[in-house]
């Protein structure tokens, strides 16, 4: 996923066992979920919904929002609604936690697809050194 959109050199050398321990985590607070389409037993897409509350949000009114990561969809599955679906999926979960503030960093890509659901671009800015 990452190496996809060419960020695989921002990440750790332990990224895997830090994310697994990280995950396993949220699962038990129940801050977690990951949403997945199958295909002939094999895994074609999938979205996760994380609960976050960190600064400055957690100074606001509504501390807690979602974040939508670890969307994607295999290459000759894309195209074929399963990203919107899975999104969707992560909104329900999302409302069923009643976590009204949704964030998410968009792939050029997927931009189009995430304004049609509702996002909005937003001021964030971001610098890579």
């Amino acid at each position: 996923m990452f190496k996809e959109v060419g960020m695989e050199h921002i990440l750790i050398e332990d990224f895997i066992q830090v994310v697994k321990n990280s995950y396993e985590e949220l699962y038990e607070t129940g801050k977690a979920n990951h949403f997945v389409i199958e295909h002939d037993n094999d895994i074609i897409a999938c979205a996760g919904a994380f609960i976050k509350e960190d600064i400055p949000y957690c100074f606001y009114k509504e501390a807690q929002y979602g974040f939508i990561g670890d969307v994607y969809v295999e290459p000759s599955f894309r195209n074929q609604g399963n990203a919107r679906k899975l999104t969707e999926e992560v909104l329900d979960w999302f409302s069923k936690k009643e976590i009204h503030t949704i964030r998410l960093l968009a792939s050029d890509n997927a931009k189009k697809l995430y304004q049609s659901i509702g996002f909005k671009e937003t001021d964030q800015m971001i610098l890579h050194r």
